[in-house]
């Protein structure tokens, strides 16, 4: 049943307007226990104020830091946010400031900038009578979907341009490390995302059949999104196909035909927050060597949760999902990367991608809190099928718990 967001979101009523703006977001007790957390890691590292860029690449995912600190976002806003150690917070958007201001009651100083970032920077910092001290930058570089980095050059040289007395540093792990660990109020949060998802899938499952489209099958998903209060963009990797196993970015006009697979890594944002899931619909039945690889991949997710309490080490995990496929699949199977990543308000650690910086990883030690996409994938190179199944799981000290509430098993319609 569609829950509304009467039943489960926060509005910010602005006596003010005419009407209240419905738009969800965190309790203002959330903000601050944020705002103290960031602030002891800033006095810690000897930074005087953080700059969190507005980037919106990636379905937003970028804007993870300016959304933690200020909850604005989503549908495409750019945000820029200006954090001092201590003193009022201040959010940059492109423009229509003043509807901002209406839908949240976290941050009073919210500015038109029209992309002039550096501008806003400078002028905000000289109100604050910043003439020198240590400036941190968010995603200067080192995230693991943008290790380039995310800030224009131009702007960090205007900055540096216009208050010669700072020294600029990188503040990225700052930031990732702070939103590593959900709160409790995150967390329900991604299981609310989880549920729209969930929604999204039956909505499919009862649109799919032979004759239409991805295309229709796929705006039924984001219409159900919306319905159910979710945000836009928001990634989702579909495909179809028989045999298909793994989606793509872009929906075809493709139509649909019996026995075909639909598969994807489906995603939904609710107040800026995501949890992902891999569930495979087929249109009627698939042969057995593909049921019997779901079977495995079942066992293995099963395992795998098991052993997600604090102190465990991905390597550990890692470990698990080879030994689990190699036992399960009788040596005439292989397990494909990335078995888990961590899954949030944005690109989130830990993750692994690569081979590059593999051993640091396999030490990371899991806490508490740590939300993550478990989605293990089993793979005969005889034949080259391949199944995966996945849903978003949080660590707690007797082991992963899943968010999702749906069977992890083969949707046949």
């Amino acid at each position: 049943m569609r829950q509304t967001m009467t039943e489960l979101g926060r509005f910010h009523v602005n006596p003010d307007a005419s009407e209240p703006v419905l738009y969800a977001r965190p309790s203002v007790a959330e903000r601050d226990r944020r705002y103290r957390l960031v602030r002891r890691r800033m006095e810690a590292e000897k930074i005087d104020v953080l700059i969190l860029p507005a980037n919106h690449s990636r379905w937003d995912q970028m804007m993870a830091d300016s959304r933690y600190l200020t909850a604005i976002g989503g549908f495409g806003t750019e945000t820029l946010t200006i954090f001092p150690r201590e003193g009022a917070v201040t959010a940059g958007v492109f423009n229509r400031s003043g509807w901002w201001k209406r839908a949240q009651d976290w941050v009073e100083d919210v500015r038109d900038c029209r992309n002039r970032w550096s501008e806003l920077v400078i002028e905000r910092l000289g109100e604050l009578g910043f003439r020198k001290g240590r400036i941190g930058v968010a995603g200067l570089k080192g995230l693991v979907r943008a290790p380039d980095g995310l800030v224009p050059y131009t702007t960090i040289e205007r900055i540096r341009s216009g208050l010669p007395g700072a020294e600029i540093v990188d503040a990225t792990a700052l930031m990732q490390d702070c939103r590593a660990v959900k709160s409790a109020e995150e967390i329900r949060i991604m299981r609310r995302s989880v549920r729209i998802i969930e929604a999204m899938l039956e909505a499919c499952r009862a649109a799919a059949r032979p004759g239409i489209t991805e295309k229709h099958l796929y705006g039924t998903m984001i219409q159900a999104m919306l319905d159910n209060d979710g945000e836009l963009p928001s990634l989702m990797i579909f495909g179809t196909g028989r045999g298909h196993h793994i989606g793509n970015f872009v929906p075809t006009a493709r139509v649909l035909k019996p026995g075909d697979m639909i598969i994807g890594e489906i995603e939904a944002h609710y107040c800026g927050y995501s949890g992902q899931v891999i569930q495979p619909m087929s249109l009627g039945p698939q042969p057995k060597a593909y049921t019997d690889l779901m079977a495995v991949v079942g066992t293995c997710f099963d395992r795998i949760l098991e052993k997600m309490r604090p102190g465990t080490t991905m390597g550990e995990l890692m470990d698990t999902y080879e030994r689990v496929i190699k036992k399960e699949g009788r040596g005439k199977l292989a397990f494909v990367h990335p078995m888990m990543h961590a899954r949030g308000l944005g690109d989130e650690r830990p993750a692994q991608f690569g081979k590059e910086g593999l051993a640091d990883f396999r030490r990371i030690p899991l806490k508490a809190g740590m939300t993550f996409v478990l989605k293990p994938r089993a793979r005969n190179e005889a034949s080259r099928l391949a199944a995966q199944i996945g849903d978003t799981v949080v660590v707690t000290r007797a082991g992963g718990r899943r968010l999702g509430t749906r069977p992890l098993e083969l949707y046949v319609i």
